[in-house]
């Protein structure tokens, strides 16, 4: 796999991380775009000026279709040109059935960043007693969300790779970002990107 470079990535999908995504697949925004997991509209303001009609997908009610992942989404099979999903299937309930729903409305690209919860800085901070993350922890007031799968980037990889499969999708390019103390050592995160790289990233079309 390719290490990205984007900027310095500290968490979450940062406007830096969603645009850097933008200009590693230039061809493939046109259409409708629909953007699962929205929250603050990163991916909106990338695509400013290209000829696409956007549609933000989130449980938020200021999304313009709100809707559960984890359950199903309000499109109808093979209606949409591009869909993505970055960095929201660790937070549904349905890993697989949501990974399948993105396979069912899509029509020609599907694109999916995963975190990598096994990444160097974590390991560190498990080992000095401090908490991976809020998104994994227990905090005293009951979230609102959090992440509810803890897994390698290996993992991530095989399991876009064969449920992309099951559904008739094949993964047609897939990279590893690098975090803000990786950016300059591609080599060795390819090398060692369970230990390196902080998210999978990858884009699926249609077999055939």
């Amino acid at each position: 796999m390719r290490t990205m470079d984007i900027a310095r990535v500290e968490g979450g999908m940062a406007l830096q991380k969603v645009a850097g995504v933008v200009r590693v697949y230039p061809s493939i925004w046109r259409g409708t775009v629909v953007d699962v997991g929205c929250r603050t509209r990163e991916l909106e303001t990338a695509l400013k000026g290209r000829q696409v009609h956007y549609v933000g997908v989130d449980i938020d009610p200021s999304a313009e279709v709100v809707a559960d992942l984890g359950e199903r989404l309000p499109f109808d099979d093979g209606s949409v040109d591009v869909v993505t999903a970055f960095d929201v299937l660790e937070h549904t309930d349905d890993f697989h059935n949501a990974f399948s729903e993105l396979c069912r409305v899509a029509r020609e690209h599907v694109v999916i960043t995963l975190p990598n919860a096994y990444e160097v800085r974590t390991r560190l901070r498990h080992l000095r007693g401090k908490p991976i993350s809020q998104k994994y922890g227990l905090p005293v007031m009951r979230p609102s969300d959090r992440h509810r799968w803890f897994f390698s980037l290996d993992e991530a990889r095989a399991f876009v790779r064969n449920s992309g499969r099951e559904h008739g999708w094949r993964v047609v390019d897939e990279r590893v970002l690098a975090g803000p103390n990786t950016q300059r050592i591609g080599r060795a995160v390819c090398r060692w990107p369970n230990l390196l790289g902080s998210t999978y990233l990858a884009l699926l079309a249609p077999v055939g």
